[in-house]
């Protein structure tokens, strides 16, 4: 494996920590009930990024190893969280659309069952403010991972080959 490519999870983790952070912070300055599809997406394709992290790492040979399977913990907490941020948000947004619709029907206030959107959206925000740091810890073990692998490789590839021991029986004169 090259050494690009080796670093190139560790880099996406860190730039996927960026990205929850702003997005984070992009919910928390909106009002709690004035959420958009549009940052629903953006979650969405944050789980997308995280999960395809994590299966990329797991089928690396770094992950064989205890640092390996550490970093691949990492990804998968990682992937967890934003997994259940965007189901939360798109529980949000079909909660909200749910209570439109039952208010035009009764014109009433809707009947809340359940956690509300922006209770919903609520802990949604606190769960991705954990992301960037839950990324950052995953990018160290990742890195940790993929240079001993490396220099696993280099030390294997350096090592000469043991001399074959002879089956066949010595003569001797």
């Amino acid at each position: 494996m090259n050494e690009a490519s080796e670093t190139t999870i560790a880099v996406e983790l860190a730039v996927l920590g960026k990205d929850a952070a702003s997005l984070c912070s992009t919910f928390r300055s909106e009002p709690a009930n004035s959420y958009s599809a549009l940052g629903i997406m953006t979650a969405q394709n944050l789980a997308k990024r995280a999960l395809f992290l994590f299966l990329t790492f797991s089928e690396q040979p770094a992950c064989a190893r205890p640092e390996g399977r550490q970093a691949l913990a990492h990804l998968g907490r990682v992937a967890e969280s934003v997994q259940i941020v965007s189901a939360e948000l798109t529980a949000a947004l079909a909660r909200k659309a749910e209570n439109a619709r039952v208010a035009a029907l009764r014109n009433s206030k809707p009947i809340f069952i359940g956690p509300s959107p922006a209770q919903r959206v609520a802990v949604a925000v606190d769960l991705l403010a954990k992301v960037p740091a839950q990324c950052a810890e995953g990018a160290k073990w990742v890195s940790a991972a993929e240079r001993l692998q490396a220099a696993r490789v280099r030390a294997a590839s350096t090592t000469p080959p043991a001399p074959a021991a002879s089956t066949a029986p010595s003569r001797r004169r």
